[in-house]
């Protein structure tokens, strides 16, 4: 049997050629499936060309809350083939029963210790079930080594290998969907089967897909000394509570860490209450970010705006921040309420939420009502200050306190930030997004694409109609 295994991605948003974080979900599926069966794997976000009339049995289709109408178009094309299309991913784990209008069945959560083994054999003994679920997460102890064969990893001027340590995070942010997927606590890979999976790689550019690589600073130093002789480099996510620990820097920098994607959030006095990742004031903060550049480390700060304790105020405070802290990087985000979140359930029951379509919930556009401001003033706040940050003035002022960290650095500096740049000026053209007049916010994903199932009834119906009429 074959399987075709597809990561699905809105063509407007494919990047052929720009810098590109490779995914590891279709590699890890893959490297689970029998070797009796053969994979081909098809990442649409590089431009690949879906084969619709190859010859496959099984189509695996991975979906995340931006992608899942376009998955759900692909798994029509390959209904109406006659195809078994299986989901799996975030959105698919966060609104199940919407996937199954698509497709045969629903992995929901994370699909090891033998759970999509448990799906192929059901389909080969013809009794697939709708939904498959693993009582509990999967211990990482035990795992799969991703196939790394399978996996692109040159995109623009970079080659990078993904890599994978951890699973969870306790911070459990209310607008969060990883804490939902992959738990509140931190599982471990073991360091000996990473640095494995590291001297594996023919890249020297490592990308940690952990969500917090430090959060368990133990694991984190003994893993950074393991890296040390490998001669790797490699950028990351964590918590700003890295600049705490003296040692922990210095392995990081020792071990090839260029860059932490590090989420502050919020800084007003509520966001830094509320969201524990961030030191208590901005000061701190600022400080915080200085000690990262003293050991060499480039700090990409994340801010979110639209926030519930967010007022128009809050863009001067990131702004001020920002030019104070002198980071690196800037990534804007506007608060996005995805499914299976504390916070898409409240705005969802307090009718905030401007627009169900899918395809445009990416963090990058405004599609709530705020509660402290007009969608308006959020969108004009938020467009400002991406445009002071990332302006040709503003970058070459964050330059000169970063050229001194070397050739690499510098690149990355400058590739990232004409990359934000170019992006910035190419998301002026979204305005706010809103559902059309009359067309109801009901999150009905079938007024967007219309299952395969329901257009042959519909077409069955329509001939019935006109026999009858006949």
């Amino acid at each position: 049997m074959k399987i075709l295994l597809v990561a699905p991605c809105q063509k407007s948003e494919q990047r052929h050629s720009t810098m590109n974080i490779p995914q590891l979900t279709l590699s890890l599926i893959a490297a689970m499936t029998p070797p009796k069966y053969e994979i081909e794997i098809c990442e649409e976000v590089f431009g690949e060309i879906i084969n619709f009339e190859g010859n496959y049995d099984i189509i695996g289709i991975t979906l995340m809350t931006q992608t899942c109408i376009r998955g759900y178009e692909i798994a029509n094309e390959f209904k109406k083939r006659g195809k078994i299309v299986v989901f799996g991913g975030i959105h698919a784990t966060s609104l199940p029963e919407e996937a199954i209008m698509f497709g045969d069945a629903v992995v929901i959560g994370e699909a090891e210790d033998g759970l999509w083994e448990r799906v192929l054999t059901d389909i080969e003994e013809n009794k697939l079930q709708s939904f498959y679920k693993l009582d509990k997460l999967p211990c990482l102890q035990k795992h799969v080594f991703p196939r790394r064969d399978l996996i692109k990893c040159s995109s623009g001027k970079f080659s990078i290998a993904p890599i994978e340590t951890t699973r969870g995070c306790p911070y459990n942010c209310d607008f969060c969907t990883v804490s939902r997927f992959f738990g509140t606590k931190q599982r471990h890979k073991p360091i000996e089967d990473i640095i494995r999976d590291v001297k594996s790689c023919k890249q020297n550019n490592l990308f940690f897909l952990d969500d917090n690589i430090t959060g368990d600073k133990v694991f984190a130093k003994k893993l950074f000394e393991a890296l040390i002789p490998l001669k790797k480099t490699w950028v990351g996510q964590a918590s700003i509570n890295i600049s705490k620990d003296e040692e922990l820097m210095r392995l990081a920098k020792e071990s090839g860490c260029l860059a932490l994607l590090i989420g502050f959030e919020s800084m007003t006095d509520d966001g830094l209450n509320h969201y524990r990742k961030t030191l208590k004031t901005i000061e701190e903060n600022v400080i915080a970010v200085k000690k990262l550049k003293d050991y060499g480390i480039m700090t990409m700060a994340s801010l979110i705006f639209g926030l519930d304790s967010d007022t128009i105020d809050n863009f001067d405070l990131g702004y001020k921040f920002l030019t104070k802290a002198n980071p690196a990087f800037f990534q804007a985000c506007v608060m996005t309420p995805y499914p299976g979140t504390p916070v898409f359930n409240k705005l969802k029951s307090e009718g905030r939420i401007l627009t169900d379509d899918w395809s445009k919930f990416d963090a990058t556009k405004v599609l709530i009502s705020p509660k402290n401001m007009t969608p308006e003033e959020l969108y004009e706040g938020y467009n400002k200050i991406k445009k002071s940050i990332y302006s040709n003035k503003s970058i070459l002022k964050r330059s000169l306190s970063h050229l001194s960290l070397g050739l690499k650095k510098s690149l990355l500096f400058f590739t990232l930030n004409k990359g934000y740049q170019y992006r910035h000026e190419d998301s002026l053209k979204n305005n706010i997004i809103r559902n059309k007049e009359n067309d109801l916010v009901d999150f009905d994903v079938t007024k967007y694409v219309v299952p395969y199932m329901k257009k042959q009834a519909i077409k069955l119906n329509d001939s019935c109609l006109c026999e009858i009429e006949s």
